[in-house]
């Protein structure tokens, strides 16, 4: 009679995960058999939408609460939708999704600006604040037409689109003289690695609206949020029209497309003239 041997290690091989769209999370199976060892690595795929709230569509973070019927949800939207599921009204807030909460909790990944220096490991519930203020995230060039991304943006305006319209802030006001069909202004600080954009809006009916705004990374560590870089804009007096000026804190972004000013001057169409142009002051600092 023929002996046939199983292999241990073969016994309840995990299978080969599938790919899909959702985020890859790894994992590792030692197998020991005798003097032999081996780790075979792995990963699971899970789609993203699995891990977010299906109010909100944001990602779970570390208090999530599911109803009688087991509809999950954040705590913030609990409290939101007055405590009724959306999905089925029973009520919803009081009983907290342990099995979902370990999940979540025990999932981790590197920052995705990993390829530009960053190197920590992320919770998931923390990913989304850190990559939002990431030093090593790459800066967009605001220049139409110019495919730049990364961490040395000062140095490329200097060398790309030096004859692009860009001035070095030498003293603390710079003075610009800017025409109306102009979408921004560059002003780079003189001896330093700072990109200011001075954006000439035209979201606005019978004028212009300036604003401020500078490209980068934000620093390490941040500032309080009351110690930010003071700026004031000022357009001079023209045909009898008073002097317009504005003042605040600097906000920082990494892409100027798309960026809304909070806070802006506006320039009435009066003050452009025939020339389209304006004379502003910028100050910094």
């Amino acid at each position: 009679m023929q002996n046939e041997k199983t292999d241990a290690a073969d016994c309840g091989a995990p299978k080969r995960p599938r790919t899909t769209a959702g985020g890859l999370y790894a994992y590792a199976n030692q197998q020991h058999d005798g003097e032999d060892e081996t780790t075979e690595t792995g990963g699971y795929s899970i789609e993203r939408d699995a891990l977010e709230c299906g109010i909100c569509f944001m990602p779970f973070q570390a208090e999530i609460y599911m109803c009688n019927n087991g509809h999950a949800a954040c705590g913030s939207c609990c409290a939101g939708m007055h405590r009724a599921c959306p999905s089925c009204r029973q009520p919803i807030g009081d009983i907290r999704c342990r099995p979902l909460e370990k999940a979540v909790a025990a999932i981790s990944s590197p920052c995705k600006f990993r390829v530009s220096g960053c190197m920590k490991i992320l919770g998931y519930t923390e990913r989304r604040s850190h990559e939002a203020s990431c030093p090593h995230a790459p800066c967009r060039c605001p220049f139409d037409g110019c495919y730049y991304q990364g961490s040395m943006l000062y140095h490329h305006i200097q060398e790309e689109h030096a004859t692009d319209g860009v001035d070095v802030a030498i003293r603390r006001c710079t003075a610009v003289t800017l025409h109306r069909s102009k979408p921004f202004h560059v002003l780079l600080n003189r001896g330093g690695t700072r990109v200011f954009v001075l954006p000439n809006g035209g979201d606005v009916p019978m004028g212009r609206s300036l604003s401020l705004v500078t490209v980068g990374p934000p620093p390490l560590p941040p500032p309080p949020p009351q110690r930010g870089t003071p700026y004031a804009i000022k357009v001079g007096a023209v045909d009898g029209l008073d002097q317009l000026s504005i003042s605040g804190t600097i906000p920082r972004v990494r892409c100027v497309q798309g960026f809304e000013a909070k806070s802006f001057l506006f320039v009435p169409d009066a003050y452009w003239g025939s020339s389209g142009t304006i004379d502003v002051a910028v100050t910094i600092g």
